[in-house]
């Protein structure tokens, strides 16, 4: 099927919460998102609108909607493999790993590099992009990953290209 359009990143990711209050309070103050907006959903509910820069929203959150405990916490809303947020090169990524590790954030993967300029290493793996990568949890466990220098390819070519395939061999 032909390409009609084209979809250039991530634009926003939506999460459900479980103590609204204590997100909310996490993704403004350990990751430092602004607030763009609260408001009210359903009878005890609510949603918050985040930005990392000038967008209206890049994260919204969203109160899950059903009664949580021990047994159901993770059934029905804790779905994503991971929300990954890209900042600009290394030495951003390097300042944002020394943030979340000052603010007694646990780093659960990583720092790595993925692809054959990386270690082999857990997390590792042949085909990636070249990007540096850690991994962290939000309060409900969702997984994060920061990253940068992930490598481009251009419509229309190969990857691996073919003058570095070989490279990606075992």
């Amino acid at each position: 099927m032909a390409k009609t359009f084209d979809i250039s990143r991530v634009g926003h990711v939506g999460i459900q919460v479980t103590d609204f209050d204590r997100s909310l309070a996490w993704y403004t103050g350990t990751l430092g998102l602004t607030l763009t907006g609260k408001w009210p959903m359903g009878e005890d509910g609510a949603i918050a609108f985040m930005r990392f820069n000038e967008d209206h929203h890049n994260i919204v959150l969203f109160t899950h909607p059903t009664e949580v405990d021990e047994e159901t916490k993770n059934l029905g809303y804790n779905g994503l493999q991971h929300i990954a947020m890209e900042v600009k090169d290394r030495d951003e990524w390097l300042k944002a790993l020394a943030d979340l590790r000052r603010k007694g954030v646990e780093i659960v993967q990583g720092p790595l590099i993925h692809g054959p300029e990386g270690s082999m290493g857990p997390g590792n793996f042949m085909g990636g992009s070249g990007s540096r990568s850690f991994y962290f949890n939000d309060p409900d466990g969702n997984r994060l990953e920061i990253y940068a220098d992930m490598m481009k390819v251009p419509n229309d070519e190969q990857f691996p290209r073919a003058e570095y395939a070989d490279v990606f061999k075992k």
